[in-house]
């Protein structure tokens, strides 16, 4: 993916550091002193990985009919302002 076309290039990169400085700055500054069981992350482990692997499993699955929903999505948005620009009427009286 060429960067520069994407919109994701140096125009993004400040945006990033107002973002971190932002977080730094309301971040907290005592020491939290907090404690997390290492087996308390078992449980969740179990029940989250399955989640995420159903969820990717129906993503790609259905990949090919999310992209024609997305596309005629487009198309409709694109033709709505289309129409607009040209400023013809295709309605047809009676």
């Amino acid at each position: 993916m060429n960067v520069e076309r994407s919109g994701l290039g140096r125009r993004s990169y400040p945006a990033g550091l107002l973002l971190l400085a932002a977080l730094l700055a309301v971040a907290p500054l005592e020491s939290a002193y907090a404690y997390i069981d290492p087996n308390s992350a078992g449980p969740l482990y179990q029940l989250l990985f399955p989640l995420f692997i159903a969820i990717a499993g129906a993503i790609a699955a259905l990949r090919r009919i999310i992209k024609q929903l997305w596309h005629r999505a487009v198309r409709a948005c694109v033709g709505v302002f289309r129409h607009e620009r040209d400023g013809t009427d295709t309605e047809r009286l009676p």
